[in-house]
C-alpha cells in the first residue's frame, strides 16, 4: 500500500490498482494537493503494464463530499483558481481517456466534484442507499469536474438540468434507474459486485477494450460517417493482433 501524502492511498495488487480517497474525517473532501496526487497516480497507472484495472473508492464509508470548501475559499486570486482548475482538467482528461478499465465504487455520499470524478469511470457501482448530488449552483458556482459535459450525455438534458440546476439529491437506486450510473446494489454487496465486475473485465482482450473505449468516447463529438471511417481504420489492426488470433483459436477448439 502506497501513501500519497496519506490523502491518497494506492493499493497495487494482482493487476488491480485501488485508489482510495483518504480524508474520512471530512467525508473525503478533495484538496488542491489531492488533485495533483490523483493525476500523478492516473498517469502512472496508464503507463504501467502491470496495472490492468483501476478502482476508485473512498475511505470510511463515503466516496467523496466534493471539493473541500475551506480550500475553495482560499483561492481568492483568479490566478490561483485558474492554476487549480488546470490541474483538475488535466486529471479528468487523463482519467476519461484512460485506456484501461476504471470502476468507481460509491457508498455513503458522492457530492459535487466527488460525484463527477466518479462519473469519469467506465463503470460506476453505487450502494442503493448512497446519496448523490450536484450542489454547485446552491453555493453560487457552476457545475465543474466535467459535469456539464457528462450529465446531458448520461441522462439527457431534462434530467441534467434537474440535477445541476435544482440540485436534487438522488439515491444510488435512482441513479441507476435514470442511467447516471452502471448499477446500484445493496450496500453490503458493493465490494462483492466490484470484485465480480473486475473478474469479468480482466478476462476481456485488453487491446480491443482500449480501442472500443476510445471509439465510444470519440462518438460523442462526431457523426456516423466519421465513426464508420474510424472503425475502418481500427479493425484491420485488431484483426492482425495476437489477442484476436488466440481467441479465435480457442473458440474453434470448443
Amino acid at each position: 500500500m502506497e501513501e500519497k501524502d496519506k490523502q491518497i492511498l494506492v493499493d497495487k495488487r494482482d493487476g488491480v490498482w485501488t485508489i482510495t480517497l483518504n480524508r474520512p474525517q471530512v467525508l473525503n473532501a478533495l484538496t488542491v494537493e489531492m488533485f495533483g496526487l490523483l493525476r500523478d497516480v492516473i498517469v502512472e497507472a496508464a503507463e504501467e503494464e502491470a496495472a490492468e484495472c483501476i478502482v476508485l473508492r473512498g475511505e470510511g464509508g463515503n466516496f467523496c463530499s466534493g471539493a473541500d470548501l475551506s480550500v475553495l475559499g482560499s483561492l481568492k486570486e483568479e490566478s490561483q483558481a485558474h492554476e487549480a482548475l488546470s490541474v483538475i482538467n488535466d486529471l479528468l482528461t487523463r482519467l476519461h481517456q484512460m485506456p484501461k478499465p476504471v470502476i468507481a465504487a460509491i457508498d455513503g455520499v458522492a457530492v459535487g466534484a466527488g460525484l463527477n470524478l466518479a462519473l469519469h469511470a467506465d463503470f460506476v457501482i453505487a450502494a442503493e442507499n448512497a446519496r448523490l448530488q450536484e450542489p454547485f449552483v446552491q453555493i453560487g458556482l457552476t457545475t465543474d469536474f466535467g459535469g456539464t459535459y457528462l450529465l446531458p450525455r448520461l441522462v439527457g438534458m431534462a434530467q441534467a438540468k434537474r440535477l445541476a440546476l435544482l440540485a436534487d439529491p438522488i439515491s444510488g437506486e435512482e441513479a441507476e434507474r435514470i442511467g447516471l450510473i452502471y448499477k446500484a446494489v445493496p450496500a453490503a454487496l458493493l465490494h462483492q459486485e466490484v470484485g465480480d465486475l473486475l473478474a469479468r473485465l480482466r478476462r476481456l482482450p485488453k487491446q480491443a477494450y482500449s480501442v472500443t473505449k476510445e471509439g465510444l468516447n470519440q462518438s460523442l463529438q462526431h457523426d456516423l460517417a466519421h465513426m464508420l471511417a474510424w472503425e475502418k481504420d481500427q479493425q484491420p489492426a485488431l484483426l492482425q493482433h495476437p489477442e484476436f488470433a488466440a481467441l479465435i483459436r480457442a473458440k474453434m477448439k470448443r
